[in-house]
């Protein structure tokens, strides 16, 4: 790829973006419009009307109390209520041109306002001036000249906006022209004012003139996006149709980006409004995400936010530790489990119904709920990556200093989790697996780092330590203990309360939860891999030694670590050799040999193993010895050479196999 290719692709994904990031931004409205409709159903409100700074103006209360405060009729006000529905709809299926067109007639709506207030400005300013005008001077047009330039400055946006082609309609635009026309014809300024009351009234007929106009072509264009939405749907069925759309529409940014907008105005509010300082930011952060949240709507929006929080913490933190971006799983159950973990525990105590401070602690309680699971992707992550690097020679210092301080990250961040939930909470079954959850990832965390010492360790030392896999074991086995004994408590405790009477179906479910997976499948791991040791153990314990002298002549390599047979080595039936280390460790994940899978668990041996080597040294071919020697007699010797070896063990049992490594 050259320089121009390059530059051409980041332009392009420059471009995707910033209409990505457009196209939310511009629909973003609708669903801030559909979550105060939601609101406004069934609230009552008293009838203050703002008596707070001008912060309060921007709380989601105040602004629904603004408009059912308004003196509007009962039928009249339903109407404009489900009209709101319907412009959230717009908002979300018209194609990307024709909303860029309905926020077109917004701003235009908007400079109209400005020209009202330019008009009942001029009307104001002349009832202070002189009731006799006489424009015999230049200066005297001077304030005149200012108020219809300024109109006609408005009116030329407005007809750019609108792209008006007929004559007649780019002059309706200059009605609030009409004050100042009368007062410069000598209208008397006490009736000047209705000359602006006139000026209002065209203006409203002009817009509503415009919008009957243009509604048939908005109608079109949603029944055309309906069309295309039947399009998506009917060939694919409801369910792939349903997931084509939420991914078009892009639906879960708007959510996002939506429930983030009334987060930080709640924040601002504290802030600014309330006169609350950074020292109570807990509290703060607590109350914002308690009052953003009071529909489903605004519930599925904070799901969908700590969702993606969770993949983006967790994919900042496999950048951070040096990891090839293996982990998609991690990163995708990690982003889910949190959201899956919030919508069911608010779903289930009801959190849409409570009080503010009841909601806030309720949510507090949750997100240390979520912030756990987190921790323990993040540990899973961080398990990987240090085994990876403990195992490469190539990685430089900054990645191992950068996974090590993260891990300690996590395992300060673990506790300190679980001794702010004893503290701060009362004690109970939720309050448990929270603090359960948090040691356990601690545990786990510090065990992977002590892995990852002995095997840094074992690497960089001179000579080779043969027990450190033992040493990884008993660290393996201690923290499977651990976690089995964290989840009995949680059993114990959730079967203690059960038996009092303080039970409930999702009680039980997390106990049965509990039981299966974290005590029964923890001990199932456990034994097997205490099995496949000792039978690795057993397996290996069978298997002869080869002498110093028989490795010098054959001088060759392991096949497990590619080093050199020096010593400690073991001789497969096969007639393969590796060192007994490496022997071990894969026999441990499966009793076959590592290079032709012969089973070597079923190898019985009838003598001691050094019998077998009494004459092995007249019994062996060098590598010259057999080039010289024709294909007959070294097939003779190789055939006495396996007689020697394993006895019990026949060549055409091999099948095929012959070559000793």
């Amino acid at each position: 790829m050259d320089v121009g290719e390059a530059v051409e692709l980041f332009s392009v994904r420059v471009r995707t973006a910033f209409l990505r990031c457009m196209e939310i931004a511009l629909r973003l409205p609708g669903l801030l419009l559909f979550e105060l409709w939601w609101r406004s159903r069934d609230i009552h409100f008293n009838p203050d009307l703002f008596k707070q700074s001008f912060s309060s103006y921007l709380e989601m209360d105040q602004i629904i109390e603004f408009i059912q405060t308004r003196n509007l009729d009962q039928t009249g006000a339903q109407i404009l209520s489900y009209a709101v529905v319907l412009m959230s709809l717009m908002f979300f299926l018209l194609p990307l041109y024709k909303l860029i067109q309905v926020y077109f007639h917004i701003f235009s709506l908007l400079l109209f306002s400005v020209a009202h207030y330019l008009s009942a400005r001029y009307v104001q300013l002349e009832q202070n001036e002189d009731p006799n005008l006489k424009l015999d001077d230049f200066t005297k047009l001077e304030r005149h000249g200012f108020h219809i330039l300024a109109q006609l400055v408005l009116c030329v946006v407005q007809s750019c906006l609108l792209s008006l082609e007929n004559d007649i309609a780019r002059v309706t635009l200059a009605v609030f022209l009409i004050p100042i026309i009368a007062r410069m014809c000598a209208v008397p300024i006490d009736r000047l004012i209705i000359a602006h009351n006139v000026a209002c009234s065209l203006a409203i007929m002009a817009i509503c003139i415009y919008v009957l106009n243009k509604t048939p072509a908005l109608l079109i264009s949603i029944r055309h996006s309906m069309r295309y939405l039947k399009a998506l749907v009917i060939p694919r069925g409801i369910g792939a149709g349903a997931a084509i759309l939420w991914h078009r529409l892009r639906i879960a940014e708007i959510l996002i980006s939506a429930w983030l907008t009334m987060f930080f105005t709640r924040v601002y509010v504290h802030l600014a409004g309330k006169g609350r300082g950074f020292d109570e930011i807990g509290a703060i952060f607590l109350a914002s995400v308690a009052e953003s949240t009071n529909t489903p709507l605004s519930l599925l929006a904070l799901t969908l936010t700590v969702s993606c929080s969770c993949k983006q913490i967790l994919t900042i933190a496999e950048y951070i530790v040096g990891g090839q971006q293996g982990h998609t799983h991690i990163l995708a159950n990690g982003g889910y489990t949190g959201a899956l973990i919030l919508a069911l525990l608010c779903a289930q105590t009801g959190v849409l119904g409570m009080r503010t401070e009841q909601k806030a602690f309720l949510l507090g309680l949750v997100f240390l709920i979520v912030v756990s699971t987190l921790l323990q992707s993040l540990c899973e992550i961080l398990e990987l990556q240090l085994l990876e690097i403990a195992a490469n020679r190539w990685t430089s210092r900054g990645q191992h200093m950068r996974s090590v301080f993260l891990s300690i990250i996590v395992i300060m961040t673990s506790l300190c989790t679980s001794a702010a939930v004893t503290r701060f909470l009362p004690i109970d079954l939720w309050c448990l697996i929270i603090v359960s959850n948090c040691l356990l990832t601690a545990v786990r965390t510090l065990s992977a780092l002590i892995v990852y010492a002995i095997y840094v360790l074992e690497r960089e030392s001179m000579d080779t330590w043969g027990r450190a896999d033992y040493v990884v074991f008993i660290c393996k086995m201690i923290t499977c203990g651990v976690e089995v004994l964290l989840a009995l408590n949680v059993v114990c405790y959730g079967i203690l309360t059960s038996l009092m009477g303080h039970w409930t179906l999702t009680s039980l479910a997390v106990l049965v939860f509990y039981l299966y997976f974290s005590v029964w499948r923890q001990l199932q791991a456990g034994i097997v891999s205490v099995q496949s040791r000792h039978a690795a153990y057993s397996s290996l314990s069978q298997l002869p030694y080869v002498s110093k002298e028989t490795l010098q002549q054959r001088r060759d390599a392991c096949a497990i670590c590619l080093s050199g047979l020096v010593e400690d080595v073991r001789i497969t039936p096969c007639k393969h050799s590796f060192h007994s280390a490496c022997l071990r460790k894969w026999l441990c994940v499966k009793q076959v040999c590592p290079l032709c899978y012969f089973d070597l668990s079923k190898c019985k041996i009838s003598g001691a193993p050094e019998e077998l080597f009494l004459e092995e040294s007249g019994s062996i071919n060098t590598p010259e010895d057999a080039e010289s020697s024709s294909t007959e007699s070294s097939d003779a010797e190789n055939s006495s050479e396996d007689d020697e070896y394993f006895p019990w063990f026949s060549v055409h049992q091999l099948n095929g196999s012959d070559m000793y490594y």
